[in-house]
């Protein structure tokens, strides 16, 4: 099928779904934008909650989470979805302002398969993202 429809809009059906989550709203329209662009639906999600709350319909391609967030945390996310059978193989970015190498070791034995310190790289992410879940051509 193709991701167009006849109108010109998308075909959100056949689009790899991202998941992003972030307590910075202007960092998750960033993400919406770049990605968008290439052929990837953007969910976004302003907390650790609403993050939880998607996924229980919805399995994302790609999981982008912020470490820091009030409530639920970046990490909290993450070990909640590795241990989640549906979820588990969804490749994790942590996209945080914490660079330590304490704070690598973390997202890596939580289970993230890449860890980017901000500022926010658009082209490095979506790089990242296509290398992760390529479109379809």
């Amino acid at each position: 099928m193709d991701k167009h429809s006849e109108t010109g809009k998308t075909d959100l059906r056949t689009m790899p779904v991202v998941l992003a989550v972030d307590d910075d709203p202007a960092v998750l329209r960033i993400i919406e934008t770049v990605l968008s662009r290439h052929d990837y639906a953007v969910k976004t999600a302003t907390s650790g909650e609403d993050a939880l709350h998607i996924m229980r319909e919805l399995t994302p391609a790609v999981l982008i989470l912020d470490v820091m967030m009030d409530g639920i945390s970046g990490h909290d996310i993450c070990h909640a979805v590795k241990l989640d059978r549906r979820l588990q193989d969804v490749p994790v970015i942590f996209l945080t302002s914490r660079g330590t190498p304490k704070d690598y070791k973390m997202g890596h034995d939580l289970g993230a398969v890449i860890y980017m310190v901000k500022p926010l790289k658009p082209e490095k992410l979506l790089n990242i993202v296509q290398m992760l879940v390529p479109v379809s051509a």
